[in-house]
């Protein structure tokens, strides 16, 4: 009987289970907070010492210089790159897709390297999934390229005297709903109504008279982007869609092109067995006319949900869902992975869902010809989202780790991927030396010095 007695007390001290992700939030602050009490409980504090007269150099593992960033990084791409690593580690465990499960940790050569490319340390040797909509880490790599395409394109288009708009199309939604899939056979839920009304509203099946509202208004193409938040209603997949046009808008004419557009929109949606929008399902936004030049100042949503304009390129407010976080009580898809990975009870099956959702949709979308169009005037970037998370960056050869010690000694243990970085980041081949031996290996043996100079991904 005590040991039952000591199951319920256990359980009883236990936190209720998040209703709402507002609880779900509340909860996850406490627990950060409990944990770093305890750390702080255990860890003595060490009296602050003053620092030494002149110029010093910052020697913690992780800093340098007077700004104690590593090795020359920024505090703030130091901290990212170290979240989207622990995040795709934490995933590996939980995911139900394969190539993300394999991203950044099955070697593809008999060992991996660590390799010095100036300031930042890679893995060479390693599989990537070019996952754009699922692996923090090839999302940043392949949005990066496309949010600086975007910025490249939009600003030529803009110094040959074109215009561009932003149109935004979004769902009436309930926390009911599934996020869905557009598998064949089993399309259905929201994605599925997005996109089915996207076809018949402006897509291959719009027929003619989308054509003549397109010549009428001058647009030339579009690029078209998919998003998804989660929150209290459910989940809400909408697009953007960066309008091309043939000379820049005023706000009458970008008003009336949103009344057609939304009367085409509403149809659409109703017609693939969606909720009727409401009038903001619909929104078309142009530059004022003294920015007209300067597109990076358009007219976007804040992260407080307030609109004004903000010093925000197109690139990433087209390509960079990675970057964003949820506003008020919604959340990114990567902040419903961080708690995936932490192993919440609510937050795995909705990364499960989403998994299964936006498998097969196009992150971004170009309309055809627009393509050939730009060319005219820039360098385009025709390389795969594959080709960009799998691209090879030169550098210097740190340390070989081969196939067997990486699976036995580092893949077995959470973070030390991510360790290897920061050694060798910190202080070069010594540092990797000295943590590879604090792990037990030998290096010569275990861990090889590499023969030559590599190329890193």
């Amino acid at each position: 009987m005590s040991r039952v007695r000591e199951i319920d007390e256990a359980a009883s001290q236990r936190p209720a289970a998040p209703r709402t992700v507002a609880e779900l939030a509340a909860q996850q602050k406490a627990l950060r907070a409990q944990k770093r009490a305890e750390r702080a409980a255990q860890a003595p504090r060490r009296p602050r010492q003053a620092p030494p007269a002149g110029p010093t150099t910052d020697r913690r593992l992780g800093t340098t210089g007077e700004t104690a960033t590593r090795a020359g990084q920024s505090p703030a791409a130091a901290l990212a790159r170290d979240a989207r690593f622990t995040l795709r580690e934490g995933l590996s465990r939980v995911t139900e897709d394969k190539g993300l499960k394999g991203c950044g940790r099955s070697a593809i050569a008999g060992g991996v390297s660590v390799v010095m490319n100036g300031p930042v340390a890679h893995l060479a040797g390693v599989a990537t999934c070019g996952k754009v909509h699922l692996c923090p880490v090839c999302a940043a790599k392949i949005r990066a390229a496309r949010a600086e395409e975007i910025d490249t394109v939009t600003a030529a288009w803009q110094a040959a005297g074109h215009g561009l708009a932003m149109m935004t199309l979004t769902l009436r939604h309930y926390r009911r709903m599934p996020l869905g899939t557009t598998r064949k056979r089993e399309r259905g839920g929201l994605v599925a109504v997005q996109h089915d009304a996207w076809i018949t509203a402006f897509g291959n099946r719009a027929g003619k008279m989308w054509q003549r509202l397109q010549a009428d208004h001058g647009v030339l193409g579009y690029v078209r982007v998919w998003e998804c938040t989660q929150g209290e209603n459910g989940w809400h997949p909408h697009f953007h869609v960066l309008l091309f046009t043939d000379r820049p808008w005023s706000v009458d004419r970008a008003e009336a092109f949103e009344e057609a557009a939304r009367a085409r929109w509403v149809r659409s949606v109703e017609k693939a067995g969606g909720y009727r929008p409401n009038d903001r399902g619909c929104k078309v936004d142009v530059p004022r006319p003294k920015d007209a030049q300067q597109f990076a100042r358009y007219l976007f949503k804040n992260q407080d949900g307030k609109a004004r304009f903000e010093r925000w390129a197109p690139g990433d407010e087209m390509a960079r869902a990675d970057m964003k976080r949820g506003r008020k009580d919604s959340r990114a898809p990567f902040e419903v992975a961080e708690g995936a990975a932490a192993g919440l009870a609510e937050d795995v099956p909705l990364w499960h869902e989403y998994e299964y959702a936006a498998h097969g949709i196009r992150a971004m979308y170009w309309s055809n010809g627009l393509r050939a169009r730009l060319a005219v005037l820039v360098d385009l970037d025709e390389r795969t989202d594959d080709e960009i998370a799998a691209e090879e960056v030169g550098g210097q050869g740190v340390a070989l780790i081969p196939a067997e010690t990486w699976y036995r000694s580092v893949l077995r243990h959470r973070g030390r991927a991510l360790a290897l970085l920061k050694a060798a980041e910190a202080s070069g081949s010594p540092g990797v030396k000295a943590l590879v031996a604090s792990w037990g290996l030998q290096w010569g043996r275990d861990v090889l010095d590499p023969p030559e100079p590599t190329n890193g991904a």
